[in-house]
């Protein structure tokens, strides 16, 4: 799991049809100290609760496939599946 920034959402009118009721947003990975990591990227989010300047948790590459509503398989390379209450780094 790697943190993240909601920094939008991305609109799309076609999907197939195991995206129906999948949100996408697009994320900025961040670091331990909640810096940005690396370049933004697109997240797909089964519940779609999640709003712009939220900091996240998401999974990516394989592990993404298994987090489609009700357990289903989707077609992403990156999956949000929670939001992050706080961030404790320990000395």
């Amino acid at each position: 799991m790697d943190l993240a920034q909601i920094l939008g959402t991305v609109v799309s009118t076609r999907k197939v049809d195991e995206m129906r009721d999948v949100a996408l947003f697009v994320i900025q990975p961040l670091d331990e100290h909640l810096q940005p990591a690396g370049k933004p990227l697109i997240a797909s989010d089964s519940t779609g609760r999640r709003g712009r300047g939220e900091v996240v948790y998401f999974v990516a590459s394989g592990d993404a496939v298994y987090t489609g509503p009700e357990g289903r398989d989707i077609p992403v390379d990156a999956a949000i599946i929670g939001i992050v209450d706080s961030v404790y780094i320990k000395k």
